[in-house]
């Protein structure tokens, strides 16, 4: 995992980056902790605090000079390959079962459907999270902390380093009572969020557009309902999420082994410089 050659530009506007988000959602969560919002505002202000990435990203165009409109116009792509949409809607719904499949045969658990949401309810959940939940960070993780970093470092170095920020971001919120992360093993938790990281660079970097990885962490979030298992408590047991984390530590060992050279190194860029901006196809 060797650096790539660069100025350090990307490593700056990376720096501003998880600055500007922490400082957000960290500042704003921490209102929760302090007993300052009346509880009928607790889950809006959680819900804003969500929108850190992004934030963050702005607050590193700004502070490198940088064009948020040429930024936007760089990774939200329209045009996309089927195949990556498919991939993106297919995976999350793969990866839930097969880890009920490893929670059935490895840690001795039985099978509840009658613990599951409505199937019904998925795809509308895979849409509102798409804008005002997990989906919009993506906006943020992968569509500017990503490629900044991949100006200087390799995509699986960069895939870590932001899979390792994006754990530590959501740190406050496992001490948070009510929140998704309240209830789930931290240690299980990084490794899968670092794992899925990975998935996301490969999803972003060969579809060439944000809205991938965003249909992506859209369906994450609201698959955890579909756990076989018993669904959302059952993956909020230590057995269960590790199950989880063992699929996507795998998955990512298979698409290494057979994307890696062709995919996953094929790195949008994010064009630090002034005066324009522009993505290596």
């Amino acid at each position: 995992m060797t650096t790539r050659s660069g100025d350090g530009t990307g490593l700056r506007a990376f720096g501003f980056f998880c600055g500007g988000t922490l400082v957000f959602s960290w500042g704003l969560w921490a209102l929760l902790f302090v007993g300052f919002v009346p509880s009928s505002a607790i889950g809006i202000l959680a819900r804003v605090g969500g929108f850190g990435p992004l934030v963050g990203a702005l607050v590193a165009l700004s502070a490198t000079g940088r064009s948020i409109r040429e930024w936007a116009r760089s990774i939200i792509r329209i045009r996309i390959r089927a195949r990556w949409v498919g991939w993106a809607l297919v995976l999350p719904p793969l990866f839930i079962v097969l880890a009920g499949v490893v929670h059935v045969v490895v840690f001795g658990a039985s099978i509840d459907l009658d613990a599951i949401n409505p199937l019904w309810f998925y795809p509308i959940a895979v849409v509102v999270v798409f804008f005002v939940g997990g989906g919009q960070e993506e906006l943020g993780w992968r569509g500017f902390a990503l490629p900044a970093l991949q100006q200087r470092l390799t995509a699986l170095t960069a895939s870590i380093a932001v899979g390792i920020v994006w754990a530590l971001w959501h740190l406050p919120l496992f001490f948070l009572p009510g929140s998704a992360q309240s209830d789930l093993p931290m240690l299980p938790y990084i490794v899968a969020v670092t794992s899925a990281s990975i998935v996301l660079t490969w999803l972003f970097n060969s579809s060439g557009s944000v809205l991938v990885p965003m249909l992506y962490h859209g369906g994450i979030n609201p698959i955890a309902a579909y756990f076989p298992t018993g669904g959302v408590e059952a993956i909020g047991t230590v057995t269960g999420y590790t199950s989880y984390a063992i699929v996507l530590v795998v998955a990512v060992g298979l698409l290494l082994a057979v994307y890696g050279a062709r995919h996953l190194s094929n790195q949008p860029r994010l064009t630090l410089s002034t005066g324009g901006a522009g993505r290596r196809a």
